[in-house]
């Protein structure tokens, strides 16, 4: 399935993008390996859950859904994991002061974040620790320096 991406932005301080890209299943946030040069991306680094537009599914049902990014399972999505319609929200990303890491803001608030040396990433979508990363940690959020500069992709 083509991916849409809702929001993208590029950091002027490590030269990566981030964007969250929707299949149309799922939500997805992607930190990329730096690049000179801001019309091309560089590898996914890192990547962090943000929603689905459906209800999580069943785990044994994940496998179906491969080599795509499966929609969250149940057990592991919270109740705010469930988006149907992501373009009805106002969705911005916030660099960190050194570009290796992003949050996603959903409406003004913090909702998914994506850190280099990180696996998975934190999200307010993800209820316990998995495959589709970690639950939303506000001591993760405040332990670092946001404020990088940053700049929305053409």
């Amino acid at each position: 399935m083509d991916e849409e991406l809702i929001i993208c932005s590029y950091s002027e301080d490590s030269f990566r993008h981030a964007m969250l890209a929707d299949d149309g299943l799922t939500g997805i946030l992607y930190l990329h390996s730096p690049s000179e040069d801001p019309t091309k991306t560089g590898k996914v680094e890192a990547d962090c859950f943000a929603y689905n537009r459906i209800e999580p599914i069943d785990p044994k049902q994940v496998h179906s859904y491969r080599p795509n990014p499966p929609p969250i399972a149940r057990g592991y999505a919270s109740k705010h994991a469930v988006c149907r319609r992501p373009k009805s929200h106002e969705w911005r990303l916030v660099w960190s002061t050194d570009g290796n890491a992003v949050v996603l803001l959903r409406d003004g608030d913090p909702w998914a974040m994506a850190l280099r040396n990180i696996r998975g990433g934190f999200s307010k979508a993800i209820q316990s620790q998995g495959p589709w990363g970690s639950p939303w940690s506000m001591e993760a959020y405040e332990g670092i320096s946001w404020g990088g500069r940053g700049r929305l992709c053409k």
